[in-house]
């Protein structure tokens, strides 16, 4: 794939007519216009700066000319001139391994096709015009239409209908541009853009590709390699600009596109947006680079027309508050007592005006008896039926720890008693007295091993003692695991008996005394809230939010009617009582004036 040019009809008409003459190793082809040179195309190999003293001698009159290479060099340097209809052409040539005779020849089918290029330019040219008229033609439609869209997502739908309308795309995106960032707004056909998929991700690296390269890209397959002994000129092309090109030629195929045309819409210095269109092969109707430029420019000046007509709610704020600060504290003095005037008589409003402090804080239901379900032994757990949430009856049994080594272990110890008893009676019949207070020892130690491998045979199985709802532990994920003695298993937590954990900022913790009354309003309830009353702080603080926080525990005054459960989040507010609303609005303010002054003074 190649990087598009704003010549692409003169390029392939010098790849077709002259590119294949035998002994051309090079040439460089300028287009001039009221004396403005502008290089067309530049193929294979040729001498650096020789333009600088033929374009200023140019003569439409002299026809060509032929010299001899520098020294050290094979070959022949020919130029040609020729003007046309507004268009100027001048070739720089260079010939080599060919005779003189072929020379002759070569030069005299160059002079023969120069002819098919300045057509060629002169078609170039017209419809570089013609990419400009359009351009400008479905932009001039699109500011019209700015003022009228009273959102950004109303305005991309717009550009998507006109460019749709102008060009015939298989798709159409508009990407809004914020912090460099490319983000999806609309896409042609009303297609999803909440949800990230891979047609979201490519058409945001193209995006993403186009604010890079900065200018409009056009993306096209690649036509093939060109004649064989006339390459272009690899330092012509830029290899950041080739790269970006490949890259947005790929995700353009990943669209299932053959060309894509990716504008980005600049606002000054600061990219607003970026509009994507992919064509498929054969389909839809391009446009070349100078009509992009045109285009790209104007959508620009549709989003600064539509962000000037329309304005965000905060900056239509900002703006009614200056103006109306403006109005007051204009020049002259007495609007500046006006407004002295206005905020003392509002302060003494309120100082008479009664309002409640009722400061709310997070909170969230907490159970207030737990119970830990631990690994009685180094075993394997081998069941565990119930998850988290789930509500337990007394008698269910909660973990089962594998026992079959425990059974074994105590059938061996009880055959080992019964051994030790048969042979204590023998050695009794034999009146060995020895004997049978050894055995007897072994006996009574044996009975120990006995009681200790039936307590754990006992503990090997834990039945929930009563109703309770499974909070904590993860026994259910580990069935067939080892587990150590000790190890937390599972957390029960009484079902039906709850209180409110909730945490009050630091500035807070001086006016709420126990007893405060206040109410908890729950996520899970927003319709019915609870009265609490503070029953308890606790002592250790918590950062919250980036503010010291301090626990503390309210009780229900009546057991709520609703289906509590433990962890439940909501918002617990306090009521401090009745005070004016001068006092409950510059409370903060005037706590920190005093803890300023304090630390001055």
């Amino acid at each position: 794939m190649t990087a598009p040019l704003t010549m692409p009809l003169f390029e392939r008409a010098l790849r077709r007519h002259l590119a294949v003459l035998p002994g051309l190793k090079g040439v460089q082809a300028f287009l001039g216009e009221g004396g403005d040179w502008t290089e067309a195309a530049r193929l294979g190999d040729l001498p650096m700066q020789v333009h600088r003293r033929v374009l200023p001698a140019f003569d439409p009159d002299a026809g060509g000319a032929v010299e001899a290479m520098g020294e050290g060099q094979e070959g022949w340097l020919a130029t040609y001139m020729v003007g046309g209809p507004g268009l100027d052409l001048v070739l720089i040539l260079r010939l080599a391994g060919i005779s003189p005779g072929e020379l002759q020849t070569t030069l005299n089918a160059i002079e023969a096709r120069t002819g098919w290029l300045l057509v060629a330019a002169l078609n170039d040219r017209e419809e570089a015009g013609e990419a400009r008229a359009l351009g400008g033609a479905v932009g001039a439609q699109v500011l019209i239409e700015a003022a009228r869209a009273r959102k950004r997502r109303v305005l991309a739908d717009q550009w998507i209908a006109r460019l749709e309308g102008a060009f015939q795309p298989a798709l159409t995106g508009v990407c809004w541009v914020r912090a460099e960032t490319p983000k999806l707004a609309a896409i042609s056909g009303g297609g999803g853009i909440e949800r990230p998929s891979d047609a979201r991700q490519a058409i945001e690296a193209l995006a993403g590709l186009a604010l890079r390269h900065r200018t409009p890209m056009l993306t096209a397959p690649a036509e093939g390699p060109p004649p064989e002994g006339l390459d272009e000129d690899p330092g012509r092309e830029d290899p950041l600009t080739a790269r970006l090109l490949d890259e947005a030629q790929l995700l353009v195929e990943r669209l299932g596109g053959a060309r894509g045309l990716i504008l980005p819409v600049w606002q000054g210095d600061r990219a607003g947006a970026v509009v994507v269109l992919i064509f498929p092969p054969g389909e839809g109707q391009g446009l070349r680079a100078e009509g992009a430029e045109t285009l790209s420019g104007l959508l620009g000046e549709a989003l600064t027309i539509q962000a000037r007509a329309h304005p965000a709610p905060l900056r239509r704020f900002g703006n009614f508050l200056a103006g109306l600060f403006i109005a007051l504290f204009g020049k002259t003095a007495w609007k500046l007592k006006l407004a002295l005037l206005i905020l003392v008589g509002a302060a003494v409003t309120l100082a008479f005006v009664p309002a409640r402090i009722a400061p709310s804080f997070t909170a969230r239901v907490e159970a207030r008896e737990r119970q830990v379900v631990s690994a009685p032994f180094d075993g394997f757990l081998s069941r565990a039926p119930f998850q988290l949430g789930d509500r337990v009856q007394g008698g269910d049994l909660l973990v089962a720890m594998e026992d079959a080594d425990l059974r074994l272990r105590l059938n061996q110890i009880r055959a080992r008693i019964a051994e030790i008893e048969s042979e204590a009676a023998t050695a009794r019949a034999q009146r060995d007295t020895a004997q049978v207070r050894l055995l007897e020892a072994q006996r009574e130690q044996a009975q120990v091993d006995l009681g200790l491998t039936e307590r754990q045979l006992d503990l090997a199985t834990f039945a929930a003692p009563s109703e309770a709802v499974v909070v904590g532990g993860d026994a259910w994920r580990r069935v067939g695991d080892r587990v150590r003695l000790g190890e937390p298993l599972m957390e029960l937590a009484t079902s039906g008996a709850f209180r409110v954990l909730a945490f009050v900022d630091e500035d807070w913790i001086s006016d709420l005394p126990v007893g405060t009354p206040g109410s908890l309003l729950l996520t899970a309830y927003p319709d019915a809230p609870l009265s609490v009353t503070l029953a308890a702080m606790g002592g250790r603080p918590e950062q919250r939010e980036g503010i010291n926080s301090f626990p503390v525990w309210l009780d229900f005054d009546a057991a709520p009617a609703l289906d509590l459960l433990d962890g439940m989040r909501g918002v617990a507010r306090l009521d401090l009582g009745e005070t004016s609303a001068l006092k409950a609005w510059t409370r903060g303010a005037a706590r920190w004036f005093r803890r300023t002054l304090w630390r001055w003074s």
